[in-house]
């Protein structure tokens, strides 16, 4: 059995590596080509960083900019090797996954031991897997980094107004002797007839004043002010590159619109200074544009023409991709975990639905599935 798994095994590594271009081969095979010797790194490695093979192994640091921006660089270093898309489309996964578990704990010396096409595919399956799973991360590096710009505008803005915050109570009372004291003395002015009407003078209404604008629509516009900020001198630089990198689908016509707005912050990412988009240019209108944002998105310009400010639209594209992501109505192309929900299933769920039925242990006939459930509630669980 031991020999006829080896046989097997030569069969199919040499079918996997006789569908790579030479190119791809010889930068697959100089991966591992010095690259456990300290004075020599492999090619395309740093000249203090480690070899690409070694960066590409690495786990993710945690969420920010700058893991944002390695975890970039390894896709691209991935994808600079020219993997064809449908490499292992007829390998099982299991068979993939344990070529790329063998791949990763064996050092580069031991894998320039093997033969070529062994050798080629081990690297390729690793190199496959490790796509996937660093593409997956930058979907969570984006999800991530959308709720942090955000998060952090609410509480920087929080923080400062709770310090100057005080109550003011009995406005009522207040506003009922402001008008009486008004209407007793309308020729008189304000320091003379208002605030003495009023306990505390001109410091409770001052006060009360604060109170209004650290509430409401002047608090949601302050923390949209403090976000777009954030996003602009700090995020704006890794979450443009993502456009670059990922590709973002969805299956539902309904959430085009946001899959056009990507486009157009890619389009504009290097306008500079630029406050608004074009006269001319074509703005995809999507829901998250709505609400809150609509006073601070548009602006009228110097000649009273409204305008669409294009941080504030970079900013409102990436919170709608974000929410659309975490419910799978937005996918990413060559991702796992984000990848199209259509292929969630094996395409061939129906024809073999026993024998998926049996590994998922479930029964065929919705009616016992539904008992089973149903059994583990009380008898009033519906109410």
């Amino acid at each position: 059995m031991g020999a006829a798994l080896r046989v097997a095994e030569e069969m199919l590594t040499a079918r996997i590596s006789a569908r790579l271009t030479v190119e791809s081969t010889e930068r697959i095979v100089a991966l591992v080509v010095g690259a456990d010797q300290e004075d020599d790194a492999a090619p395309g490695g740093g000249e203090d960083g480690p070899p690409v093979l070694g960066k590409i192994k690495e786990a993710p640091g945690n969420v920010s900019l700058e893991t944002m921006l390695i975890e970039i660089d390894k896709l691209l270093a991935v994808r600079a090797v020219g993997l064809p898309a449908d490499l292992f489309a007829d390998i099982g996964p299991t068979v993939v996954a344990g070529w790329r578990a063998r791949a990763a704990v064996e050092s580069p010396s031991h894998l320039r031991t093997h033969p070529l096409p062994l050798r080629v595919t081990l690297l390729a399956a690793l190199l496959h897997e490790r796509e996937r799973e660093i593409t997956d991360t930058l979907v969570e590096l984006l999800i991530s980094t959308v709720h942090r710009i955000g998060a952090r505008a609410e509480r920087k803005v929080t923080e400062q107004l709770v310090n100057a915050f005080k109550k003011v109570s009995g406005k009522e009372s207040i506003l009922f002797k402001l008008a009486e004291a008004s209407i007793g003395e309308p020729e008189g002015t304000v320091r003379e007839v208002v605030y003495p009407a009023v306990s505390g003078g001109e410091q409770t209404l001052r006060e009360l004043v604060h109170e209004f604008k650290t509430r409401g629509p002047v608090y949601r516009r302050t923390v949209q002010t403090t976000l777009k900020e954030s996003y602009t001198n700090h995020y704006r630089r890794g979450l443009i590159r993502l456009l670059d990198v990922l590709e973002f689908r969805s299956s539902n016509h309904t959430h085009r619109p946001v899959i056009e707005a990507l486009a157009l912050v890619a389009r504009y990412a290097a306008a500079g200074n630029t406050t608004y988009y074009p006269l001319g240019e074509t703005v995809p209108v999507h829901k998250a544009m709505s609400g809150d944002w609509a006073e601070v998105m548009h602006r009228t310009d110097k000649r009273g023409r409204r305008r669409v400010v294009r941080m504030v639209y970079e900013v409102v594209a990436f919170q709608a991709l974000r929410d659309q992501l975490k419910c799978k109505e937005i996918w990413v192309v060559g991702a796992d975990k984000w990848r199209n929900p259509d292929e969630d299933l094996p395409q061939d769920f129906a024809e073999r639905r026993e024998e998926n039925y049996r590994e998922l242990r479930k029964p065929l006939d919705p009616a016992v599935f539904v008992d089973e459930i149903a059994s583990r509630w009380p008898p009033n669980w519906a109410c």
